[in-house]
This record gives C-alpha cells, sequence and structure tokens, in this order.
C-alpha cells in the first residue's frame, strides 16, 4: 500500500512541475527529400480531387500545410537543363496531421521533353485581368498547361490546358492580381517522357491607387430673417413628469392575477393595456411612498414604472420661407412623384383640423386616447398652437397627395401619458387589443417625446411589438431645449433603435445643428424646421419624403438605409452625433441613390468603371503602371453621361509606379451648366 501511494505521488508531483510533456499538434507536413541528383527539386502533391506542384529548387526540405484528407507526395530532381534525373517513389501522407515524409531520390532512365516555352510574359490590364503570352512552339502535338499559385503559397495548380499552337492566355478573374503564374509543355500521352519545367511569367508588377471622395453641396443664398410672433410657445412651466404608473406583469400567467396582485399592493387599476401584459395604476391615496418610491417597485409577479409625460417638439414661428424645402432638394423629388393616397401616414399628436390642409390630403378617421373622453373626435385643441395640425400640413408639403391619420395622443396643453402614447402607437399599426383600425400606417410621425436615462419599458415593449409584426416606419424627434443642448441625449421614442430619430438644423451655410436640437446617439439624420421652429418640424419633413420613397416603390425594409445613405453629410466625415448621418436630401432618396461611380482612364483611353457605396470611405484600385485620369460621377438625372443635375469631380490626373502607393482625393459638385 506504502508503495502506490508513493507512485501516486510521484505522478502528481511530475505533473505539477511540468515534467509531462505533450508534442502539441501543429497540422504541418514535413518533406525531406533524400538523395543525390540534380540542381533543383520539385515536389508532385496529389489527392482525388487536386493537383499541386511544390518548387523545392536546390532545398532538400520544406514544410506544407497540406489540407485534411489523404495525400501522395512524390520527389522529383532536375538538372540546369531543365531534365529529370532522379525521382521517388510515391509517399502516402494524412493531411492536417503533424507528420514526416522522406522521399528518396533514384536515378531514372526515362526522358524529359526537350521543348521549352521562352519569352513568357504577362501585362495586367485595368480591370485588373491579366494576359500572358509566349514564343508559338513549332508543334502541333501535345498540351500547354498554365498554372498559378499565391504569392504566399508554396502550391502551384493548373488552371487551364491549352493546345500545343497557341500563344496567348488570359484571365478577366478580378482577383488575378493576387496570383504568379508559369506555363509548361506536356507531350502527346503517347510519349513516355516528362513535361518541362515550369516557365515563369515575366512583368511588371501592379501598383495600388487609393481613391478618396467627398461631396459639396450649394444651399440657397443668406442672410435669412427671422421673425418673432405673438404665438411663439413660452418655456412651459414646471411639468409633473407623471402622475400614473404603469405596472408590467412578467407572465401571462401573472396578469390572469392581476386584480389579486394589484389588490395586495394596495394599487388602484385604471387601465389596462392586454397585449403588452401591463395595466395603468394609481397608487392608494394617503400612502407613504411617493410615486417616485412606487415606480422603483419589483415583485416576482410585476414591476413598476412612471407613465412618463409626453411633450409636443416645437419652439415657435419663423419668417414663412420655403428654403427648408430648398434646403432638402424637394423641387427634384417632386418631378419623380408627388405621392399618391395609397402611401397612409399616421401623425400621432395633439389632433388635426382638416380644414386646414390642402385638398390633396385624405384624412383617414382616426381615433383619440388622451384625456377621459376617448373615442373618434381627433380635433386639435391645442388652443393657439395647433401642433398636431401644422405638423400634417409640413407634412403635406413634402407629399401633396397624402392619406394622414390623426391619432391624438396630446391634450390641449401639448403634453400627454406614456400609455396614450403606447396605445396610440398600437392603433395606428392595427394591432390595438379593442380599438380596430381599418386603415394601418405605412409611416408613423411622433413629433414628441420624453426625455429619460432609460427607455419606459412600456414604449420599448410597444415599438418591438411593431418592429415584429409588421413593416411600419417609425419616425420621432430627437427632442428641443430653448435654452440650447450642450450634452449629447435624444429624446424617447426617438432613442430607441427602431425609430428612425431626427434633428433639426438652422439656416447657415453650411448647415449644421440648431441650439435647440438634441443630439447623441440614436440620432439618424436632420432636416431644416419648416414654418416653426423644432426637430416636430424637422421630423414631418422626413415623414413626408419617406412617404415619397414608398409611393415611388422602394420597398419599406429598404427606405432607413437609403435615407441615411443619401443624405448629404455635413458636420464630421460620416456618422456624428450632432447631425446623424447628415441632412435629409429628398431628391437622392426617392430615386433610391446609394452608389458613386469612380470613371479610371489609361493613356490609351481604355476605361474602367467601378460603383462604390455613396459614402464610401476609400476605394481601392490595382493597376499597371502608368498614366491614368480619374473622376467620379453620380448619376442623378438617369443619363447614360453626365449632365446638368448629376453630382461630378473635375478629373485628376495620376501616376502609378510599378509596386508604388498612390492615393487621390476627389470633389464632386452638382453640375448646374
Amino acid at each position: 500500500m506504502n508503495q502506490r501511494i508513493l507512485i501516486l505521488f510521484l505522478l502528481v508531483s511530475l505533473s505539477l512541475t511540468g515534467c509531462f510533456w505533450v508534442r502539441s499538434d501543429n497540422g504541418l507536413t514535413t518533406v525531406d527529400v533524400q538523395g543525390e541528383g540534380g540542381c533543383s527539386r520539385e515536389l508532385l502533391v496529389t489527392s482525388e480531387k487536386v493537383t499541386y506542384l511544390v518548387d523545392v529548387g536546390p532545398n532538400q526540405t520544406v514544410v506544407l500545410p497540406l489540407p485534411r484528407g489523404t495525400w501522395q507526395v512524390q520527389a522529383f530532381a532536375r538538372d540546369e537543363a531543365g531534365q529529370v534525373v532522379a525521382m521517388s517513389q510515391p509517399h502516402t501522407v494524412q493531411g492536417g496531421r503533424q507528420s514526416i515524409v522522406s522521399p528518396v531520390l533514384a536515378q531514372t532512365v526515362r526522358k524529359t521533353t526537350d521543348v521549352r516555352l521562352g519569352a513568357v510574359r504577362h501585362s495586367w490590364r485595368l480591370d485588373g485581368s491579366i494576359e500572358i503570352t509566349w514564343e508559338p512552339l513549332a508543334l502541333e502535338t501535345g498540351q500547354l498547361e498554365v498554372w498559378r499559385r499565391g504569392h504566399s503559397s508554396p502550391f502551384w495548380q493548373a488552371v487551364k490546358t491549352l493546345g500545343a499552337t497557341e500563344s496567348r492566355f488570359e484571365s478577366s478573374d478580378p482577383q488575378a492580381r493576387d496570383y504568379l503564374y508559369a506555363l509548361r509543355y506536356v507531350a502527346p500521352l503517347g510519349d513516355a517522357v516528362f513535361a518541362s519545367p515550369l516557365a515563369m511569367s515575366q512583368g511588371s508588377n501592379q501598383g495600388i491607387l487609393d481613391v478618396t471622395w467627398e461631396f459639396k453641396h450649394l444651399y440657397p443664398s443668406l442672410p435669412m430673417t427671422f421673425v418673432s410672433s405673438s404665438s411663439l410657445l413660452d418655456d412651459p412651466g414646471p411639468v409633473e413628469p407623471f402622475t400614473e404608473l404603469i405596472a408590467h406583469f412578467h407572465t401571462e400567467a401573472d396578469y390572469e392575477r392581476r386584480e389579486e396582485i394589484l389588490a395586495r399592493l394596495g394599487l388602484e387599476l385604471i387601465r389596462e393595456m392586454r397585449s403588452l401584459l401591463a395595466v395603468v395604476v394609481k397608487p392608494p391615496k394617503g400612502s407613504e411612498r411617493s410615486l417616485e418610491e412606487w415606480s422603483f417597485h419589483q415583485d416576482e409577479f410585476v414591476y413598476l414604472e412612471p407613465n412618463w409625460i409626453v411633450q409636443a417638439t416645437a419652439l415657435g414661428s419663423q419668417a414663412q420661407m420655403p428654403w427648408y424645402l430648398e434646403y432638402i432638394r424637394l423641387a427634384g423629388a417632386h418631378r419623380t412623384t408627388r405621392g399618391n393616397h395609397n402611401v397612409r401616414i399616421a401623425v400621432l399628436d395633439s389632433g388635426l383640423n382638416p380644414e386646414s390642409l390642402p385638398s390633396g390630403v385624405q384624412v383617414l378617421p382616426g381615433y383619440k386616447f388622451v384625456d377621459k373622453d376617448r373615442g373618434t373626435n381627433t380635433q386639435d385643441d391645442y388652443a393657439n398652437v395647433f401642433h398636431g395640425t401644422n405638423i400634417a400640413k409640413t407634412i403635406a408639403e413634402a407629399i401633396p397627395f397624402v392619406s394622414i391619420q390623426p391619432v391624438k395622443v396630446l391634450g390641449r396643453t401639448g403634453s400627454g401619458r406614456m400609455e396614450d402614447l403606447s396605445e396610440g402607437l398600437l392603433y395606428a399599426a392595427g394591432l390595438h387589443d379593442t380599438v380596430s383600425n381599418p386603415h394601418p400606417a405605412q409611416i408613423i410621425n411622433m413629433s414628441l417625446g420624453v426625455q429619460t436615462d432609460f427607455a419606459p419599458s412600456i414604449l420599448a415593449k410597444t415599438i418591438d411589438r411593431i418592429r415584429r409584426e409588421t413593416d411600419i416606419l417609425l419616425i420621432a424627434a430627437s427632442g428641443n431645449s430653448r435654452q440650447g443642448v450642450y450634452h449629447p441625449g435624444v429624446f424617447y421614442p426617438a432613442a430607441l433603435p427602431d425609430v428612425v430619430g431626427v434633428g433639426a438644423i438652422e439656416r447657415v451655410n453650411p448647415p449644421r445643428r440648431a441650439a435647440y436640437s438634441h443630439f447623441g446617439e440614436g440620432l439618424d439624420l436632420v432636416a431644416p424646421p419648416s414654418f416653426e421652429n423644432g426637430t416636430s418640424f424637422a421630423t414631418a419633413l422626413v415623414s413626408g419624403v419617406t412617404g415619397l420613397m414608398l409611393s415611388q416603390g422602394i420597398p419599406a425594409r429598404d427606405v432607413r438605409e437609403i435615407l441615411t445613405t443619401s443624405a448629404m453629410d455635413i458636420g464630421d466625415p460620416g456618422w456624428d452625433l450632432e447631425h446623424g448621418h447628415g441632412l435629409l436630401n429628398a431628391h437622392w432618396a426617392v430615386l433610391g441613390i446609394t452608389e458613386t461611380i469612380l470613371v479610371i482612364t489609361d493613356a490609351q483611353g481604355y476605361s474602367r468603371q467601378e460603383k462604390v457605396p455613396l459614402k464610401g470611405t476609400k476605394e481601392r484600385f490595382y493597376l499597371p503602371p502608368g498614366e491614368y485620369r480619374v473622376e467620379a460621377w453620380v448619376n442623378v438625372e438617369g443619363g447614360q453621361t453626365p449632365q446638368v443635375g448629376d453630382y461630378i469631380s473635375s478629373f485628376r490626373q495620376i501616376t502609378v509606379l510599378e509596386d508604388g502607393q498612390s492615393s487621390l482625393h476627389l470633389i464632386l459638385e452638382e453640375r448646374t451648366k
């Protein structure tokens, strides 16, 4: 027994001190060629599916990364004239495993063809393809094999077999630049002779050209005078952020027991939202806990959150000039489409006074969720402001022919509860538990919001359901602060990832974020306000342009990407906190423009066109050494060549050197004549 314990102790001690060594398997095959003969060696490596040649040169040993599977490895030795003077027997190895194989060369009396390929040269084409030429052979029998290998790979692989009379090979593979090429002659099958050695193609290497680009947009001339108005909204006084709570039940079973659970907590049930497993509640009168303290309650059945107050996000009126329509290139969009009544936009706001809208707007029956007297009366009673009506008018400026559905979630003071907003969203989407909507929206405009540290659960659940069950586009305002915004923080629902968040600009050249416009993560793009300052009206323009896109047949699933891709980049290059992806470009959005065309022309007049992302940062080209002319073009007008209205760059000359790297920056501007 003592001897066994001693052995066990020694084994444990050895393992702890690292004295046991296990060889790791690197998966490589080492080929060590034995024997004398010749001045260079090559390996023929074959499997059932592929054959490789490996040029070992004067070396004796080579390490190969053979793929998994069974391989045959055979070694050959050639003299200075390219004649095979020795060869080995085939050896079987398993690829993907660490192993060593040692083929032994033995002299051979088998002849090698005397045919040699001369002057094998390659030249690169502008499009990245390659052409290989060689001196014609005075033969009509046998074959020519074209082989290639990657620059860092040891494996030559046959890619083409040609007749002996041919003297030219070309590859249109755009990745041809990644390979080296060689040829060899193989005698007719009846001739028991070895093939000629590989003849490497010679020629210049390609150079690199990196092209970057940006856009220079023109905006209406300055100055612009803003005027005060008696209808200017004052800063709202202290507003109680919430007066009710929303109770969320964890499971359907918990929801079925809602009355029991709430009674145990002493909470009064006010309204139900069954599809969201939530209800609106009030704490008991005389409760020792404040509303804020109640809002943090959570147990195994239910958790509470505030029924936040959401508000319209307008600030006041400005001089009525259509600069905002020029800024977003709306005239160009209207040459393509002015919308149609099949496009349905729900406006979640303070209601709507239809008599104020232009005749091209069809008003659909809506619903009122705010206040106690719920029902179909959606009149805009936000006195002296009529926020919802003005939002609808702004939408109609962008899309003159449209169907608008008022969903009243804000009351006569321009505010409403988070519960009202969530129910209004479900109604607009045709998903409400109890109120049917025969005209579900395709676009939901929310020129309202609330600023909180975290997304309200009831709102996040509602929007997540709309995302999962519909393809409705949700568009919301980033929020305003009259005193100015100096720190990031987008209002909800705009900050949610499934909502297009819209900020506002002011009229300067170049445009920039309006001081009152909230910014930060969640901001997708910006737009000018219409006849009233505020992100509300910027949002309405984006909703209207989105309607134009749908009327043009752009699928809803593509709209958001096109909106952000086609937006005019302002501020820092690319997406930035203050402007998102840039300023709304109605014309490009309606046309679905997402690409720039780069045109490269060589000294002989041959051209190469490459479609690249509209807002791409850099495109790399591998080109033959030489002189080139480079220009860029955005085909706005749909012609075969650039014309007035398109964006083009002036052409730039550039020299590309062999193995060199050059760069070029292009600026595209609208052609006006």
